[in-house]
């Protein structure tokens, strides 16, 4: 039986208003990071490295095509915090899931909460983010404001492997293996150079990685240079955000459900 079909929105509404109220009482530390971060970003990448890189890449300037890789990084990262760390946390140190499963919610409700609200932090993380974008000059396109809609969908995918993940891990450190592949593919993921720059078998793995197309759909979204890839890309993210939610949803019903 698929997992999705057991989803109580109603509930999984409740473990996001719970997660948000946390968050509020957070906030001031909570929006740090996503100001800051891709500010230095780009400062580094942007202009750092685009005046090393005079050439244009792809038709665009190096901080234009950058603009995407740092709004990407920067929001997907706070994402797959959230799932892993952030998870892991409320599942083992601080007993939250057993409390919440302790009540009529049950474990895939639960699951689809937890990933609901990564995926909200990550469209909150977008909302100040794109501004700055704009502001240094690495977005061009009327349609700027939907390079959210693939942003969402990576943050599924992600917040789905990484929750799922997360329901596996029995050791913190464990942690250190994923981090390590994750920070380690985002080089190979078009954020920072054209993938097509790669040998062909590595080009042949890049693409291979959804963050991949998430990256390039949002470059198309932020300077309006769409191609027919594009559609291919749309329907492979969507695909693997589906395979990952249900991946999670079943993954924590095995680990909190005895």
């Amino acid at each position: 039986m698929i997992a999705l079909s057991k989803v109580d929105v109603v509930d999984s509404l409740s473990v996001w208003r719970r997660n948000s109220r946390v968050y509020l009482r957070l906030w001031k530390t909570e929006m740090i990071a996503p100001v800051i971060e891709p500010v230095f970003t780009f400062f580094a990448f942007g202009f750092g490295v685009g005046a090393l890189v005079t050439s244009q890449i792809q038709g665009m300037s190096y901080l234009a095509f950058v603009g995407a890789g740092v709004l990407a990084f920067t929001v997907l990262m706070r994402v797959i915090f959230e799932v892993t760390y952030g998870a892991y946390f409320r599942m083992v140190y601080q007993s939250t899931y057993d409390a919440i499963l302790a009540t009529p919610v049950n474990a895939e409700s639960l699951a689809f909460g937890e990933i609901l609200w990564a995926v909200t932090k990550g469209v909150i993380d977008s909302i100040f983010i794109l501004p700055l974008i704009v502001i240094f000059g690495a977005a061009s396109s009327a349609f700027t404001p939907l390079a959210i809609i693939p942003l969402v969908l990576g943050c599924i995918f992600l917040a789905g492997l990484g929750l799922a993940l997360t329901a596996h891990v029995f050791e913190i450190d464990h942690f250190n293996i994923f981090f390590a592949i994750f920070f380690s593919t985002i080089f190979l993921c078009g954020a920072w150079f054209p993938v097509e720059l790669l040998p062909r078998w590595l080009q042949i793995i890049a693409y291979a990685i959804p963050t991949t197309s998430v990256i390039d759909l949002t470059r198309a979204f932020l300077t309006g240079n769409f191609a027919g890839r594009h559609w291919i890309e749309f329907f492979y993210v969507v695909a693997a955000a589906l395979i990952c939610l249900e991946w999670a949803l079943k993954s924590v019903r095995k680990r909190m459900v005895v």
